[in-house]
């Protein structure tokens, strides 16, 4: 049998997997010599850095003790719909946090970034219903427990559970409904809570949490109130910010195809500039997006933007990966290759599945290789693009306090179809927080970035909407007996052993 030709196309080498440290020589150096070697790369003494999660996705207990249904009820628990795992019992963190506490001061974990479920503070959610004196009780001790384990807290007041009978489209109702929880959230912690996030993720929320462009004003201006607030009534001294979700978008042909570079900008200007603007910024928003025709998006006033600007004392970040974006599928033949008129073409046409952003998106590189080792779900190993994401927002929206990751993390493939003992052992998590950590360092020190923070997703396997298969925990945690019992995996350790290295004393 004559053996077949090699085509060019697979001598194409993969994307590079291991970024050492300038000076380090993996194999070539010593330890000692690799840690002098970066012995300037570190971190100063205040970083934060720790675990965090979400309450209805650690918490469980969704009808205890005086908890009203928020939206995500209806994901597995309210009622329970067929094929999706029982949000009611989650990870039982409700009822097991002093042990969650005490399991992550035992490992070395200074801060623990969570949320407080709105619904349990005001079981009808909405401005001027009762509050749950029991839920408030709750949080003082979860914080106070905490504080007493030498752990700081962060708090997100909305991590997507809000309330079934709050609007975001309607700016009155939902403007009147988060401040009234907020405030009171904040009288009751905010002493002992140094960082609140108002909303996690908002930026994402378009077509799962509202329908309206318009609603991104309204979650602009109640960030904004609440910040002013914070300051000048309650006069706080801690730091606010919003947590922004961003897979940053790269070229897939490279910053060669000038159409490529056009759609990958325009994904960012929709999902960072549209937010990232006012706030950081203190501009309008983007240009591509108040051009998009039929988004109906009204340009802030010169009021809006300044009342706006500057409510966010760093930027918060939950980077979990890139993409890769080119311009979108031709529609008319006729146009043939000309790719800004693809581009074009889908901004124009509100029916193209593209719209309004109209960037494809892919994990595939034009040399037929995937830009990364794969996971269960979208997060990737792959370190190369981690400095061109956290570079993207430094350069762009120039934030004074500087970025915090406030989520990044990786749930490897088929992990929860392994034994307990197997999942332990995760060695790929491990590989990708360290991976991504170390081009952090780097994109401090050779980038000129600035960084105050990273937080890991999660502090255990918790409920992903709906489904206990998608494994982001550096802990597991045993449902099949009943006791929910947890365990570190080998992530935990490299974890806690990089910042016990890296961080200043």
């Amino acid at each position: 049998m004559s053996p077949t030709p090699i085509h060019t196309s697979e001598l194409a080498y993969p994307p590079q997997l291991f970024n050492p440290l300038p000076g380090a020589v993996d194999g070539l150096l010593s330890t000692q010599e690799q840690s002098a070697s970066t012995e300037c790369l570190r971190l100063p003494a205040d970083f934060m850095w720790g675990l965090a999660g979400s309450a209805w996705q650690t918490e469980g207990g969704l009808m205890s003790e005086g908890r009203g249904p928020s939206v995500l009820d209806f994901i597995g628990a309210l009622p329970n719909q067929d094929g999706l795992n029982d949000s009611v019992a989650a990870d039982m963190h409700y009822f097991m946090y002093k042990q969650d506490i005490a399991r992550l001061a035992a490992v070395g974990i200074p801060y623990y970034s969570f949320s407080i479920s709105w619904t349990r503070v005001l079981p009808f959610g909405v401005a001027g219903s009762p509050v749950n004196t029991e839920a408030l009780d709750h949080y003082d001790d979860v914080i106070n427990t905490c504080l007493k384990h030498g752990i700081t807290p962060i708090v997100t007041l909305l991590h997507d559970d809000s309330p079934v009978d709050v609007d975001y489209d309607n700016a009155t109702s939902f403007g009147s409904a988060f401040l009234y929880y907020a405030k009171i959230t904040v009288a009751k912690f905010g002493d002992r809570v140094p960082v609140w996030l108002t909303f996690g993720e908002p930026n994402g929320g378009i077509g799962l949490f509202f329908q309206k462009y318009d609603t991104f004003r309204t979650l602009l201006l109640v960030h904004a109130e609440f910040y002013h607030w914070y300051r000048n009534v309650y006069q706080g001294t801690g730091q606010i910010s919003i947590k922004f979700a961003n897979n940053l978008a790269t070229p897939l042909r490279g910053p060669s195809s000038a159409a490529d570079v056009l759609a990958s900008l325009r994904y960012q200007d929709f999902l960072l500039g549209i937010m990232g603007n006012p706030l950081f910024l203190g501009q309008q928003y983007p240009t591509s997006v108040l051009d998009t025709p039929k988004l109906n998006l009204t340009p802030l006033t010169a009021d809006e933007i300044a009342y706006i600007n500057g409510t966010c004392d760093f930027f918060a970040l939950d980077p979990y990966v890139a993409q890769l974006a080119t311009v979108p599928p031709r529609e008319n033949s006729s146009y043939g290759s000309d790719d800004h008129q693809r581009l074009r073409e889908c901004i124009a046409n509100p029916s193209n599945p593209l719209w309004p952003q109209c960037a494809e998106i892919a994990s595939i590189q034009q040399d037929g290789w995937p830009m990364g080792y794969f996971s269960n779900a979208y997060s990737k190993v792959a370190p190369a693009y981690v400095r061109q994401q956290l570079g993207y927002v430094w350069n762009t929206f120039r934030p004074q306090g500087g970025i915090a990751i406030t989520e990044f993390g990786f749930n490897p493939a088929f992990e929860a179809q392994t034994s307990g003992d197997a999942q332990r052992f995760d060695l790929s998590r491990s590989l990708y927080l360290l991976e991504f950590l170390n081009e952090m360092l780097k994109a401090i020190y050779e980038d000129g970035v600035k960084m105050v923070g990273a937080f890991a997703w999660s502090l255990f396997d918790n409920n992903e909407f709906g489904s206990f298969t998608q494994q982001y925990g550096v802990q597991t945690v045993n449902r099949t007996t009943g006791t929910f019992e947890r365990r570190y995996k080998r992530s935990m350790f490299d974890f806690v052993d990089f910042f016990h290295d890296n961080v200043a004393s």
